[in-house]
């Protein structure tokens, strides 16, 4: 296992990095020393490799784990939360999680879908019937998923007061319904989790028990954050980086560019959201799963957000919805 060496970026501030059997190949937890203990954000993915690098770095930093007393989570995702429930065992620290995220996080360990994903599925032109077995995401995730029980709660706004430091938690959701990320003001750092990400954008996406407008969500939380006194951006994936802003506008263009791509798509012609996606990414019935299946979603969010912007209407053909631009 190659050695993972944590980087400081502030005064007892390490930004750590840890390997995920997937791409992509890493994610970041950061840890951050106060005179009352440790803290720390996010959990990784729970593999023996990467459990193995987090408690090195444990080490290489000085952080006894009974030094650790708060483990606070961005969201439910398996590489932000999967190794949460070794992290307390092995700790005794407090993890704290949204409400929220911490219902979504059963479906990670669901290994069938229920009826009504099945339906969800069908209702927007996914075809099941020429797919072929369509595993329910618990088959493959449980497997690093050891996710703490019964997490405390975060709340937007919530402040924690240690001796040295303060952290603030801002609700932002979009990428998951409770998505949060937190800002150390003495420090001006903020910790993202995936919220916002250097080179790539994240997943948004409508899903069957999810939010019904989550792009809206999503473009709504970073305008809430773009302004923020941060010298630097701790993110999940890819390096800090220092100019929030111009990241924030960049992501926000991607979207609108996105939106105007649908929109063209449901011109004259209504689609399902299968449909539109296909068009949008480029593939067809022979594509991973793992292509249709985000990519539907994302196209979904997209065409709902549009709706909501009066701008195409939902048209419903017995059990299956289709979308089509208003005035084409």
């Amino acid at each position: 296992m190659p050695e993972f060496v944590p980087q400081e970026l502030a005064a007892g501030v390490f930004f750590c990095t840890l390997p995920l059997p997937m791409k992509p190949s890493h994610v970041h937890v950061t840890l951050v020393r106060t005179g009352s203990g440790w803290l720390q954000f996010d959990s990784g993915i729970y593999t023996e490799e990467s459990w193995s690098a987090l408690k090195d770095q444990w080490r290489q930093v000085g952080c006894h784990p009974r030094d650790l007393r708060i483990l606070l989570v961005t969201h439910h995702h398996p590489d932000h939360f999967g190794n949460s429930g070794p992290i307390v065992q092995e700790s005794g620290a407090s993890a704290y999680l949204h409400p929220a995220e911490a219902a979504a996080a059963q479906h990670y360990l669901r290994r069938e879908h229920s009826p009504e994903a099945v339906a969800f599925f069908r209702r927007h032109g996914i075809p099941l019937e020429r797919l072929g077995p369509v595993p329910a995401v618990g088959t493959f995730w449980s497997q690093f998923y050891r996710p703490v029980t019964n997490p405390l709660p975060l709340t937007d706004g919530q402040r924690f007061q240690f001796e040295g430091c303060e952290v603030e938690v801002i609700a932002t959701p979009g990428h998951t319904p409770g998505h949060c990320v937190f800002f150390l003001s003495r420090e001006r750092l903020l910790i993202v989790g995936d919220h916002v990400l250097p080179k790539i954008t994240p997943h948004i996406g409508r899903f069957p028990s999810g939010p019904e407008n989550p792009l809206r969500d999503y473009l709504a939380s970073l305008r809430r954050i773009e302004d923020l006194p941060v010298n630097l951006v701790l993110p999940a994936h890819g390096r800090p980086f220092p100019d929030l802003k111009r990241r924030v506008q960049q992501i926000i263009q991607h979207h609108e560019y996105r939106l105007r791509e649908m929109l063209a798509a449901v011109h004259g012609e209504a689609r399902t959201a299968y449909e539109v996606a296909s068009l949008a990414w480029g593939f067809d019935e022979r594509a991973p799963l793992s292509v249709q299946f985000p990519a539907t979603f994302e196209a979904l969010a997209h065409l709902e957000y549009l709706c909501g912007e009066g701008k195409v209407i939902r048209e419903e053909h017995g059990d299956t919805t289709r979308y089509r631009a208003l005035g084409g």
